[in-house]
């Protein structure tokens, strides 16, 4: 049976996004179209309505207009809709992916959930919207010179200005909105860690430390953050003014063609709202341009992060009895220090290897590539026959037990931490792993028992006591290989 690509790590998230944008587009087409009505309606008001004094063209052109807004209306509701939908679905698509690449890469997943959450607020919010009607502003240009060039080159300038400013604003913010950025990353790495570490950061006198870096860190993203502000706003009051400039330029060169009886009073103020509705959204841009620039961050990292070769499908194993080989295993380390040399040895099912040595001789390394974590640059590790990387991962994982140096425990219950996170794992396996860890009745004194939730690392528990839950861990489904890196640590004499 052949198995689908378990990282799904060739989902790129431009794609994903780019393939539900297309009915969002359709609906911009006819909600831009449909801007249409009231230009048209006060033209023919003032043009043909006034002049003839028919209350019945009157009433009729009401009745058009009014039919048009609603229509509006409801393909912007529509598009809101699309939008609202698609920025959830792209969250919800794309999540096990980041997991699983940051799982594949050995880096924290939690920015990558940052960033789907500032894509997909980027994407429901109004950054997207301006963007959708931007493109339309030729047709408001198309339309106005129908009734005077010189107003569609009027519009034209104003909209290049307009743009000008938008991209000035993403230019002068660029730098310091890049170093907010990384400064806010850091710190929040930092103050992550204090959680995990705050025994060892108290009993050794570092908290101040930590706390000066972290202050640090975020003075100088407040910094940058008040310098990117500052700079925008120049920006943004220099659009609005130039804003207000062009909509009473516009008014002023309708008047003007009126006197020279080149155009109607009509066309003065279809050509004053057709014009001020295509160039707002151009100004909105200047407004929305951080949170745009934000988004495509984001994208960029979540693209470096997904850009890798994908895992190829695997094909399902039997499940192994427990031979295990490894043949001439040879690794270095990213500085080119060799981590492993030709390493080989054989155990057959119940056979126990105990490996002694030096700190840094390499005995975590050697974990990891009989886990299926690292694999060898030379070599090749096998159980049961075939090699460690030609099975699913899932299956191998349920295949084996470990336990690292730090138990690492996740923040869930007992219970869920030696199921390995499983939902509806049965009680039955659990509690047998426990008893054969022996902390079952570590477990039974605890305060809500295997019911007692734990924090990210496993606090409140000792250091003993995490080292036995995650020995359980390791032992939860009887794997057929278990490979343990310094079991005894932090045990007493009755655990080791």
């Amino acid at each position: 049976m052949r198995r689908p690509d378990e990282t799904n790590a060739d989902i790129s998230p431009v794609r994903a996004l780019r393939n539900g944008l297309l009915p969002a587009l359709a609906a911009s087409f006819a909600l831009n179209l449909l801007m249409l009505a009231l230009p048209l309606y006060s033209l023919q008001l003032y043009d043909r309505v006034l002049s003839s004094g028919h209350v019945e063209t009157l009433l009729l052109l009401s009745g058009i207009g009014l039919f048009a807004l609603l229509a509006l209306g409801a393909f912007e509701a529509v598009r809101n809709s699309i939008l609202a939908r698609l920025a959830i679905r792209f969250e919800a698509q794309m999540t096990g992916p980041v997991v699983e690449a940051a799982l594949e890469r050995g880096v924290s997943g939690a920015q990558g959930l940052r960033d789907l959450g500032v894509v997909r607020q980027m994407m429901a919010g109004p950054a997207i919207t301006a963007l959708f009607d931007a493109p339309w502003l030729p047709l408001a240009l198309i339309a106005s010179a129908m009734l005077d060039p010189s107003l569609a080159i009027f519009g034209l300038a104003s909209a290049v200005l307009l743009m000008a400013l938008a991209l000035l604003n993403a230019r002068i913010t660029r730098t310091s909105q890049a170093r907010a950025g990384q400064a806010q990353i850091e710190a929040q790495v930092t103050a992550d860690a204090i959680g995990r570490h705050a025994d060892a950061i108290r009993s050794m006198g570092m908290a101040a430390s930590f706390h000066h870096r972290i202050g640090s860190l975020q003075a100088e993203a407040l910094l940058a953050q008040q310098q990117m502000s500052e700079r925008g706003g120049l920006v943004m009051g220099v659009t609005r003014v130039v804003r207000l400039a062009v909509q009473g330029g516009i008014m002023g060169l309708g008047a003007w063609l009126v006197l020279q009886n080149e155009l109607t009073p009509g066309g003065m103020m279809a050509a004053s709202i057709l014009l001020g509705k295509a160039l707002a959204p151009v100004e909105q841009m200047v407004g929305v341009w951080r949170q745009v620039a934000l988004g495509r961050e984001s994208l960029e990292r979540l693209r470096q992060l997904l850009d890798r070769a994908p895992m190829p499908a695997r094909t399902s194993l039997p499940e192994p009895k427990g031979r295990l080989a490894l043949e001439g295993v040879t690794l270095h380390a990213a500085d080119g220090r060799p981590l492993l040399r030709n390493i080989s040895l054989a155990l057959a099912e119940g056979d126990c290897l105990a490996v002694v040595g030096a700190s840094g001789a390499g005995k975590s390394t050697l974990c990891r590539v009989l886990t299926g974590i690292a694999t060898p640059e030379a070599g090749c590790a096998r159980l049961d026959g075939a090699a460690l990387e030609h099975y699913p991962r899932d299956e191998l994982g349920r295949s084996v037990g470990y336990l690292p140096q730090e138990p690492m425990l996740f923040a869930a219950t007992v219970a869920q931490n030696i199921a390995r996170m499983q939902p509806d794992a049965p009680a039955e396996g659990m509690v047998a792993a426990a008893k054969m860890a022996g902390a079952h009745e570590m477990i039974l004194r605890l305060p809500q028992g295997y019911d007692t939730r734990l924090a990210d690392g496993g606090a409140p528990l000792s250091g003993g006591q995490r080292q036995l839950l995650g020995l359980a861990r390791a032992l939860y489904g009887r794997p057929r290989l278990v490979v343990l890196d310094e079991p005894n640590a932090n045990l007493d004499s009755q655990g080791d």
